[in-house]
């Protein structure tokens, strides 16, 4: 009987945090379950666009750029609006258990458009032809303003003791922290960009832990619920150039990411409560706790690309990026895990890669890519002399597409918007070692539309 009542009280618990979860994320974010959000501010995501695939650093054209290089901004020629969502479907196994999870949300939101522009045009005379030509060089000044998560938290897992008595610990985790952007970019003629982002950080990590212990007539539990609302700034800059060779385009671009004025204040609560019957009784407020604001540091980050692109066919992207964990101190409840320097590997390849009709079409063809990375990530689990450590690896390949929706404007400028569809497949972890092997399937859905704003109408 007692088993019996054991096992409904879990599941009741169980359901509990589950629902409590969905609570947190019934207006937005329910998008991971895995054991290795559990540390540091939780599992860091890919927020870029779906369009660009593994290109982070040089994606760049008429409607297109790159979040993670502010300066592939500096080739926008039209108010752009980017909108993304993602559904997923996982699987969690380690050697005697597994776990699914299907969830979804919004991806990211910006806006970017022309601030300012300016041509330097040259006279150029052919005195054999008797033709005069003109040469422009342009020079721009666009801005871009983004939502997007940074961060997220999901996990459950439930620790059971029977020595020196019965006892269980169960886990929930919810929370991450967020991005609000502003990013701008100089162009500089027709062969170089800068660019600049900052960015306000804020979230909440939430960990809530029920220790129970049941005897012959109740079942007492303490909840522990630990919660951190954090605050601070990321800066970005970065740099774009590019060149015209024969029937080739080849561009190359770079970035910094780095953290300042990071913040947290942590509240804590723990009660103890007496499941009798059907009612749960608090017993205790054991702690009710809120600390002062304290700081924290996120590692720095850098990352290049390269692109080769022929004619207007296909193109070929390489990217790389390291973010440097190994310095990095224990963050707030993370129970003093040390991390290493996390790697990232990507390549993309795109046929038809330009995001605007070109004069000679009769509309835009649809952009097709497919690529991978190869994540050699910051979680790192120290060995024994039985068992070498390890570091948790990463491999994701995709192929997506775009649609294209051609509209006229007033005065007959042609804008195009794209719907983007990407499938995405995840492999992350082992089951050796008494860690957890992780499959993600994920559906990314992208709206990239087009416009004209800030433009006056000419009447005669």
């Amino acid at each position: 009987m007692r088993n019996t009542k054991l096992h409904i009280v879990f599941f009741a618990l169980l359901s509990f945090f589950d629902t409590h979860s969905h609570a947190q994320t019934t207006g937005g974010q329910n998008i991971t379950l895995s054991p290795y959000s559990n540390f540091g501010i939780g599992e860091w995501l890919d927020y870029d666009f779906v369009q660009n695939g593994a290109n982070l650093h040089t994606r760049t054209g008429a409607y297109s750029y790159s979040l993670s290089n502010p300066a592939t901004l500096g080739n926008l020629y039209y108010t752009t609006f980017n909108l993304g969502m993602s559904v997923k479907s996982s699987q969690i196994s380690t050697s005697n258990a597994s776990q699914t999870f299907q969830g979804g949300g919004l991806s990211y939101m910006a806006l970017a458009f022309k601030t300012w522009d300016y041509y330097v045009r040259k006279v150029h005379y052919d005195s054999l032809l008797k033709i005069k030509t003109i040469a422009s060089t342009r020079f721009a000044v666009n801005s871009s303003f983004s939502l997007h998560p940074i961060s997220s938290i999901g996990y459950q897992y439930t620790i059971e003791n029977k020595t020196p008595f019965l006892n269980r610990t169960t886990h929930n985790g919810f929370g991450g922290l967020n991005a609000i952007e502003m990013s701008h970019a100089l162009k500089l003629g027709s062969h170089a960009s800068i660019g600049y982002s900052a960015s306000y950080l804020f979230g909440d990590i939430n960990d809530q832990s029920v220790f129970s212990i049941p005897d012959s007539t109740s079942l007492h539990i303490l909840e522990d619920l630990k919660a951190v609302s954090m605050h601070g700034m990321e800066q970005k800059l970065g740099v774009l150039f590019y060149v015209k060779k024969d029937s080739t385009y080849h561009t190359f671009g770079g970035s910094t990411q780095f953290y300042s004025n990071l913040n947290g204040q942590e509240s804590r609560l723990t009660r103890t409560m007496e499941l009798a019957g059907s009612n749960v009784y608090i017993v205790d407020t054991v702690l009710n706790l809120n600390t002062p604001k304290t700081a924290f540091s996120l590692p720095k980050s850098f990352g290049m690309g390269y692109t080769f692109q022929y004619r207007q066919s296909w193109s070929l992207a390489l990217d790389y990026r390291q973010q440097d964990w190994k310095n990095n101190s224990a963050i707030f409840f993370d129970a003093g895990r040390s991390y290493t320097t996390r790697k990232d590997y990507g390549f993309t390849f795109t046929i038809h890669p330009n995001d605007i009709k070109l004069p000679k079409q009769k509309k835009i063809k649809s952009p097709i890519r497919f690529g991978a990375v190869l994540s050699e990530t910051q979680f790192e689990f120290a060995g024994t002399p039985a068992v070498p450590a390890y570091q948790l690896a990463q491999q994701r390949a995709f192929i997506g597409f775009g649609l294209p929706i051609k509209t006229r404007y007033y005065d007959n400028t042609i804008l195009t918007s794209l719907i983007q569809i990407q499938l995405d497949y995840t492999q992350r972890g082992t089951t050796k070692f008494g860690l957890a092997k992780e499959q993600f399937f994920m559906v990314k859905l992208g709206f990239q539309l087009g416009d004209v704003w800030f433009q006056r109408r000419k009447f005669n």
